[in-house]
């Protein structure tokens, strides 16, 4: 009998005790963080160069880390260059060869207005991208760096 209470007493304690841990699990505020919220997740943006002009997809973005992939359709080999309106911020690719693709990165930051603008042998019309405010922060995703 006197083991019976002893397995008792030793279920109701690791209860008690998981309880409270779990209790402890909360969700914590960015205010809470060390270093504060991360950055929103990067998003790609699609380009192509043909001989019309550069196309972007989608062209209207939150503010925050962007990764553009860009193909070269044309039979010129051309750099891209993004830019904002006021030429500031400017990133670039090594030339693309024809069938080729290239991609920048960059952090667009929010209510501009980027163009994305070739050179070369045959440059052609550029492509604007714009963003509006910054997206939500990337905390509650799964699997990011």
């Amino acid at each position: 009998m006197q083991m019976r209470r002893s397995s008792s007493a030793m279920t109701a304690a690791v209860a008690v005790v998981a309880v409270g841990g779990l209790s402890a699990c909360g969700r914590v505020d960015a205010d809470d963080k060390p270093s504060g919220s991360r950055p929103p997740a990067q998003i790609m943006v699609s380009a192509a160069i043909t001989d019309d002009g550069v196309t972007i997809s989608p062209s209207r973005v939150g503010a925050g880390p962007v990764r553009i992939l860009i193909s070269n359709q044309t039979s010129s080999e051309l750099r891209t260059t993004l830019r904002d309106r006021d030429g500031a911020g400017a990133r670039g690719t090594k030339p693309i060869s024809p069938g080729g693709v290239a991609a920048i990165q960059a952090v667009v930051r929010p209510n501009r207005s980027y163009r994305i603008s070739t050179s070369g042998d045959s440059p052609v019309s550029p492509a604007t991208l714009r963003v509006g405010k910054e997206r939500k922060s990337s905390d509650g995703e799964l699997l990011l760096p």
